[in-house]
Protein backbone atom coordinates (compact mmCIF):
# COMPACT_ATOMS: atom_id res chain seq x y z
CA UNK A 1 0.00 0.00 0.00
CA UNK A 2 1.42 3.34 -1.01
CA UNK A 3 1.75 5.75 1.87
CA UNK A 4 1.26 9.48 1.78
CA UNK A 5 4.32 11.14 3.32
CA UNK A 6 4.27 13.94 5.81
CA UNK A 7 6.24 17.02 4.81
CA UNK A 8 8.46 18.87 7.25
CA UNK A 9 10.64 21.91 7.06
CA UNK A 10 14.28 20.93 7.41
CA UNK A 11 14.48 23.39 10.30
CA UNK A 12 12.91 21.54 13.23
CA UNK A 13 12.17 24.86 14.92
CA UNK A 14 9.26 25.08 12.48
CA UNK A 15 7.94 21.57 13.11
CA UNK A 16 4.19 21.01 13.05
CA UNK A 17 2.03 17.95 12.40
CA UNK A 18 0.01 17.83 9.23
CA UNK A 19 -2.85 15.98 7.61
CA UNK A 20 -2.22 12.62 5.99
CA UNK A 21 -3.59 13.66 2.61
CA UNK A 22 -4.43 17.31 2.02
CA UNK A 23 -2.91 19.84 4.39
CA UNK A 24 0.06 22.05 3.65
CA UNK A 25 2.83 22.68 6.18
CA UNK A 26 2.61 25.86 8.20
CA UNK A 27 5.51 27.41 10.04
CA UNK A 28 5.08 28.23 13.68
CA UNK A 29 7.03 31.30 14.76
CA UNK A 30 8.53 30.94 18.19
CA UNK A 31 11.46 31.85 20.36
CA UNK A 32 13.72 29.09 21.54
CA UNK A 33 14.65 28.72 25.17
CA UNK A 34 17.87 27.24 26.43
CA UNK A 35 17.89 23.48 26.41
CA UNK A 36 17.37 21.62 29.66
CA UNK A 37 15.60 24.62 31.17
CA UNK A 38 12.39 23.85 33.02
CA UNK A 39 9.16 25.61 32.10
CA UNK A 40 5.98 25.66 34.15
CA UNK A 41 3.04 28.00 34.66
CA UNK A 42 4.98 30.23 37.04
CA UNK A 43 7.81 30.86 34.57
CA UNK A 44 8.76 34.41 33.63
CA UNK A 45 9.59 35.12 30.00
CA UNK A 46 10.96 38.56 29.04
CA UNK A 47 9.99 39.73 32.52
CA UNK A 48 6.34 38.73 32.17
CA UNK A 49 4.33 35.84 33.54
CA UNK A 50 3.56 33.91 30.37
CA UNK A 51 0.60 32.29 32.08
CA UNK A 52 -1.34 35.55 32.50
CA UNK A 53 -3.28 35.57 29.24
CA UNK A 54 -3.77 31.85 29.19
CA UNK A 55 -5.52 31.94 32.56
CA UNK A 56 -8.47 33.64 30.89
CA UNK A 57 -8.76 30.74 28.49
CA UNK A 58 -9.34 28.02 31.06
CA UNK A 59 -10.53 29.76 34.23
CA UNK A 60 -14.29 30.18 34.61
CA UNK A 61 -14.94 28.33 31.37
CA UNK A 62 -18.63 27.90 30.56
CA UNK A 63 -19.94 24.35 30.78
CA UNK A 64 -21.00 24.41 27.14
CA UNK A 65 -17.32 24.41 26.24
CA UNK A 66 -16.67 21.44 28.52
CA UNK A 67 -19.36 19.16 27.14
CA UNK A 68 -17.50 17.07 24.58
CA UNK A 69 -18.51 13.43 25.03
CA UNK A 70 -14.98 12.18 24.34
CA UNK A 71 -12.69 14.91 25.56
CA UNK A 72 -14.56 15.99 28.70
CA UNK A 73 -16.88 13.12 29.54
CA UNK A 74 -14.36 10.41 28.57
CA UNK A 75 -16.95 8.25 26.83
CA UNK A 76 -14.30 6.42 24.84
CA UNK A 77 -14.89 2.96 23.45
CA UNK A 78 -12.07 0.70 22.40
CA UNK A 79 -13.06 -0.81 19.04
CA UNK A 80 -9.92 -2.93 18.84
CA UNK A 81 -8.11 -3.68 22.04
CA UNK A 82 -5.13 -5.61 23.28
CA UNK A 83 -5.98 -5.20 26.93
CA UNK A 84 -3.54 -7.87 28.11
CA UNK A 85 -0.55 -6.05 26.62
CA UNK A 86 0.87 -5.11 30.01
CA UNK A 87 -0.93 -7.70 32.14
CA UNK A 88 1.38 -9.48 34.59
CA UNK A 89 4.47 -7.72 33.23
CA UNK A 90 6.90 -5.41 34.96
CA UNK A 91 6.81 -2.72 32.26
CA UNK A 92 9.62 -0.21 32.58
CA UNK A 93 8.71 1.69 29.41
CA UNK A 94 5.51 1.84 27.38
CA UNK A 95 5.72 3.44 23.94
CA UNK A 96 2.51 4.49 22.21
CA UNK A 97 2.77 5.42 18.55
CA UNK A 98 0.30 7.73 16.82
CA UNK A 99 -0.10 6.48 13.27
CA UNK A 100 -2.85 6.78 10.65
CA UNK A 101 -5.03 3.73 10.14
CA UNK A 102 -3.88 3.09 6.56
CA UNK A 103 -0.14 3.24 7.34
CA UNK A 104 0.66 -0.47 7.43
CA UNK A 105 4.19 0.00 6.10
CA UNK A 106 5.03 2.48 8.85
CA UNK A 107 3.88 0.14 11.55
CA UNK A 108 5.89 -2.72 10.08
CA UNK A 109 8.94 -0.47 9.83
CA UNK A 110 8.68 0.33 13.53
CA UNK A 111 8.17 -3.34 14.43
CA UNK A 112 11.34 -4.23 12.53
CA UNK A 113 13.44 -1.38 13.99
CA UNK A 114 13.23 0.03 17.50
CA UNK A 115 9.93 -1.76 18.17
CA UNK A 116 11.74 -5.10 17.93
CA UNK A 117 13.49 -4.42 21.27
CA UNK A 118 11.34 -5.73 24.11
CA UNK A 119 14.15 -6.11 26.66
CA UNK A 120 17.20 -3.96 27.18
CA UNK A 121 19.51 -4.20 30.19
CA UNK A 122 16.85 -6.16 32.08
CA UNK A 123 14.19 -3.51 31.46
CA UNK A 124 10.94 -4.54 29.76
CA UNK A 125 9.47 -2.43 26.96
CA UNK A 126 6.00 -2.61 25.39
CA UNK A 127 4.66 -0.89 22.28
CA UNK A 128 1.17 -0.05 21.04
CA UNK A 129 -0.08 1.65 17.88
CA UNK A 130 -3.00 4.01 18.44
CA UNK A 131 -5.50 4.29 15.59
CA UNK A 132 -8.85 5.93 14.97
CA UNK A 133 -11.72 4.70 12.83
CA UNK A 134 -11.55 4.34 9.07
CA UNK A 135 -14.49 4.30 6.65
CA UNK A 136 -12.57 2.03 4.28
CA UNK A 137 -13.90 -1.51 4.84
CA UNK A 138 -10.89 -3.13 3.18
CA UNK A 139 -8.43 -1.18 5.32
CA UNK A 140 -10.40 -2.06 8.45
CA UNK A 141 -10.37 -5.74 7.54
CA UNK A 142 -6.59 -5.61 7.13
CA UNK A 143 -6.24 -3.79 10.47
CA UNK A 144 -8.28 -6.54 12.15
CA UNK A 145 -5.93 -9.16 10.69
CA UNK A 146 -2.90 -7.10 11.72
CA UNK A 147 -4.20 -6.79 15.28
CA UNK A 148 -4.76 -10.55 15.57
CA UNK A 149 -1.25 -11.21 14.26
CA UNK A 150 0.79 -8.68 16.26
CA UNK A 151 -1.48 -7.89 19.23
CA UNK A 152 -0.26 -4.31 19.36
CA UNK A 153 -3.16 -2.33 17.84
CA UNK A 154 -5.54 -0.13 19.83
CA UNK A 155 -8.38 1.58 17.96
CA UNK A 156 -10.66 4.25 19.40
CA UNK A 157 -14.18 5.45 18.53
CA UNK A 158 -13.23 8.62 16.63
CA UNK A 159 -12.49 9.24 12.97
CA UNK A 160 -8.77 9.00 12.22
CA UNK A 161 -7.98 12.46 10.84
CA UNK A 162 -5.63 15.37 11.38
CA UNK A 163 -8.29 17.45 13.09
CA UNK A 164 -8.95 14.59 15.53
CA UNK A 165 -5.38 14.13 16.80
CA UNK A 166 -6.35 15.66 20.14
CA UNK A 167 -8.97 12.94 20.55
CA UNK A 168 -6.32 10.37 19.69
CA UNK A 169 -3.98 11.76 22.33
CA UNK A 170 -6.59 11.76 25.09
CA UNK A 171 -7.76 8.30 24.03
CA UNK A 172 -4.13 7.13 24.36
CA UNK A 173 -4.07 8.47 27.93
CA UNK A 174 -7.39 6.73 28.59
CA UNK A 175 -5.95 3.43 27.37
CA UNK A 176 -2.70 3.77 29.31
CA UNK A 177 -4.59 4.59 32.52
CA UNK A 178 -6.94 1.67 31.98
CA UNK A 179 -4.60 -1.08 30.79
CA UNK A 180 -0.96 -0.21 31.51
CA UNK A 181 -1.05 2.01 34.58
CA UNK A 182 1.90 0.32 36.30
CA UNK A 183 4.44 1.23 33.63
CA UNK A 184 7.24 3.32 35.09
CA UNK A 185 7.61 5.62 32.09
CA UNK A 186 5.59 6.34 28.95
CA UNK A 187 6.76 7.75 25.62
CA UNK A 188 4.45 9.19 22.98
CA UNK A 189 5.81 9.29 19.42
CA UNK A 190 4.56 9.94 15.92
CA UNK A 191 5.33 7.48 13.14
CA UNK A 192 8.17 9.63 11.73
CA UNK A 193 10.27 9.21 14.88
CA UNK A 194 13.01 6.66 15.44
CA UNK A 195 13.72 6.05 19.13
CA UNK A 196 17.26 5.39 20.27
CA UNK A 197 16.11 2.63 22.64
CA UNK A 198 19.53 1.86 24.20
CA UNK A 199 20.15 5.53 24.99
CA UNK A 200 16.56 6.14 26.14
CA UNK A 201 16.58 3.20 28.54
CA UNK A 202 19.89 4.31 30.04
CA UNK A 203 18.56 7.86 30.28
CA UNK A 204 15.52 6.60 32.19
CA UNK A 205 17.61 4.26 34.32
CA UNK A 206 19.49 7.30 35.58
CA UNK A 207 16.19 8.76 36.72
CA UNK A 208 15.13 5.48 38.29
CA UNK A 209 18.46 5.30 40.11
CA UNK A 210 17.45 8.42 42.04
CA UNK A 211 13.78 7.38 42.35
CA UNK A 212 12.64 9.98 39.83
CA UNK A 213 9.42 8.19 38.91
CA UNK A 214 7.18 11.26 39.12
CA UNK A 215 6.85 14.71 37.54
CA UNK A 216 8.77 13.72 34.41
CA UNK A 217 7.81 15.52 31.19
CA UNK A 218 10.64 15.87 28.68
CA UNK A 219 10.37 17.12 25.12
CA UNK A 220 11.47 19.60 22.49
CA UNK A 221 9.73 22.83 23.48
CA UNK A 222 8.19 25.75 21.62
CA UNK A 223 7.96 29.10 23.35
CA UNK A 224 5.71 32.02 22.39
CA UNK A 225 4.46 30.42 19.17
CA UNK A 226 1.90 32.51 17.33
CA UNK A 227 -1.43 31.18 16.00
CA UNK A 228 -1.79 31.50 12.23
CA UNK A 229 -4.66 33.68 11.08
CA UNK A 230 -4.04 34.08 7.34
CA UNK A 231 -7.04 32.23 6.00
CA UNK A 232 -5.42 28.83 5.50
CA UNK A 233 -7.56 25.85 6.39
CA UNK A 234 -5.17 24.94 9.24
CA UNK A 235 -5.41 28.33 10.88
CA UNK A 236 -6.74 28.94 14.39
CA UNK A 237 -9.61 31.40 14.44
CA UNK A 238 -10.04 34.14 17.04
CA UNK A 239 -13.05 32.25 18.38
CA UNK A 240 -10.95 29.09 18.84
CA UNK A 241 -8.06 30.89 20.53
CA UNK A 242 -8.29 34.67 21.13
CA UNK A 243 -4.68 35.43 22.14
CA UNK A 244 -1.54 36.40 20.25
CA UNK A 245 0.67 33.59 21.50
CA UNK A 246 0.34 30.06 22.81
CA UNK A 247 1.84 29.14 26.16
CA UNK A 248 5.04 27.08 25.88
CA UNK A 249 4.31 23.57 24.66
CA UNK A 250 5.99 20.29 23.83
CA UNK A 251 6.35 19.38 20.19
CA UNK A 252 3.82 16.64 19.47
CA UNK A 253 6.41 14.49 17.68
CA UNK A 254 7.58 12.93 20.92
CA UNK A 255 7.57 13.38 24.67
CA UNK A 256 8.65 11.34 27.67
CA UNK A 257 6.38 11.09 30.72
CA UNK A 258 6.19 9.42 34.08
CA UNK A 259 2.89 7.67 34.80
CA UNK A 260 1.69 10.32 37.24
CA UNK A 261 1.97 12.93 34.48
CA UNK A 262 -0.29 10.82 32.25
CA UNK A 263 -2.84 10.61 35.07
CA UNK A 264 -2.71 14.32 35.87
CA UNK A 265 -3.08 15.40 32.27
CA UNK A 266 -5.90 12.93 31.61
CA UNK A 267 -7.81 14.20 34.64
CA UNK A 268 -7.21 17.78 33.54
CA UNK A 269 -8.90 17.22 30.15
CA UNK A 270 -12.27 17.71 31.85
CA UNK A 271 -11.34 21.34 32.59
CA UNK A 272 -9.82 22.49 29.29
CA UNK A 273 -11.78 23.47 26.14
CA UNK A 274 -11.08 21.56 22.94
CA UNK A 275 -8.15 22.62 20.75
CA UNK A 276 -7.57 20.53 17.63
CA UNK A 277 -3.80 21.20 17.55
CA UNK A 278 -2.82 18.20 19.63
CA UNK A 279 0.69 19.37 20.51
CA UNK A 280 -0.61 22.74 21.72
CA UNK A 281 -3.43 21.06 23.66
CA UNK A 282 -1.64 17.98 25.00
CA UNK A 283 1.88 19.36 25.14
CA UNK A 284 0.93 22.81 26.38
CA UNK A 285 -2.56 23.36 27.75
CA UNK A 286 -2.72 20.15 29.80
CA UNK A 287 0.67 20.42 31.53
CA UNK A 288 0.07 24.14 32.00
CA UNK A 289 -3.23 23.65 33.82
CA UNK A 290 -1.82 20.64 35.70
CA UNK A 291 1.22 22.66 36.84
CA UNK A 292 3.60 20.11 35.36
CA UNK A 293 7.08 21.36 34.58
CA UNK A 294 8.36 20.71 31.07
CA UNK A 295 12.03 19.94 30.53
CA UNK A 296 14.02 20.07 27.31
CA UNK A 297 17.08 17.80 27.63
CA UNK A 298 19.97 18.86 25.43
CA UNK A 299 20.10 15.35 23.98
CA UNK A 300 16.39 15.14 23.17
CA UNK A 301 16.07 15.07 19.41
CA UNK A 302 17.51 15.75 16.01
CA UNK A 303 16.04 16.27 12.58
CA UNK A 304 17.73 13.99 10.04
CA UNK A 305 17.65 15.03 6.39
CA UNK A 306 19.86 13.38 3.77
CA UNK A 307 22.79 12.26 5.88
CA UNK A 308 23.03 10.83 9.35
CA UNK A 309 25.99 11.46 11.63
CA UNK A 310 26.82 8.03 13.02
CA UNK A 311 28.30 9.67 16.13
CA UNK A 312 25.06 11.51 16.91
CA UNK A 313 23.63 10.94 20.39
CA UNK A 314 19.95 11.78 20.62
CA UNK A 315 17.03 10.11 22.37
CA UNK A 316 14.84 10.37 19.27
CA UNK A 317 15.38 11.19 15.60
CA UNK A 318 12.84 12.84 13.31
CA UNK A 319 12.70 11.91 9.64
CA UNK A 320 9.82 11.06 7.35
CA UNK A 321 12.01 9.14 4.91
CA UNK A 322 11.66 5.38 5.42
CA UNK A 323 15.10 4.68 3.95
CA UNK A 324 16.73 7.15 6.34
CA UNK A 325 14.75 5.77 9.26
CA UNK A 326 16.23 2.33 8.56
CA UNK A 327 19.70 3.81 8.23
CA UNK A 328 19.36 5.61 11.56
CA UNK A 329 18.21 2.45 13.31
CA UNK A 330 20.91 0.25 11.76
CA UNK A 331 23.55 2.74 12.85
CA UNK A 332 22.20 2.86 16.40
CA UNK A 333 21.82 -0.89 16.73
CA UNK A 334 25.32 -1.63 15.38
CA UNK A 335 27.09 0.63 17.86
CA UNK A 336 29.43 -1.18 20.23
CA UNK A 337 31.67 1.45 21.81
CA UNK A 338 29.84 4.78 21.64
CA UNK A 339 28.33 5.62 25.02
CA UNK A 340 25.85 8.46 24.74
CA UNK A 341 25.37 10.90 27.60
CA UNK A 342 22.77 13.57 28.16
Amino acid sequence: MEETPHRYSKDISFYISEDEETSKPERIVHNKISKAKGINNKTLFKGMNINTEFEYFYLNVSQEKLNDTLLHKHQYRTLLNNDLKCNGKNVFLLVFVHVASHKFLRRNLIRSTYGSISEFENQHIEYIFVLGQTSNITVQREINDESRKYKDIVQGNFVDSYRNLTYKLVFSMFWVNSYCSRAKYVVKVDDDIIINIPFLIRHLQQKAKYNLFTNVLECFMHLASEPKRNGWKNDISILEYPFQTFPPYCSGASFIMSMDVIRKMYDTTTQVPFMWLDDVYGGGFLPWVSNIEMQWPSCFYEFVSDKFNDMSCRLVYLTDNIRIQRTVWETISNRTKLQCKC
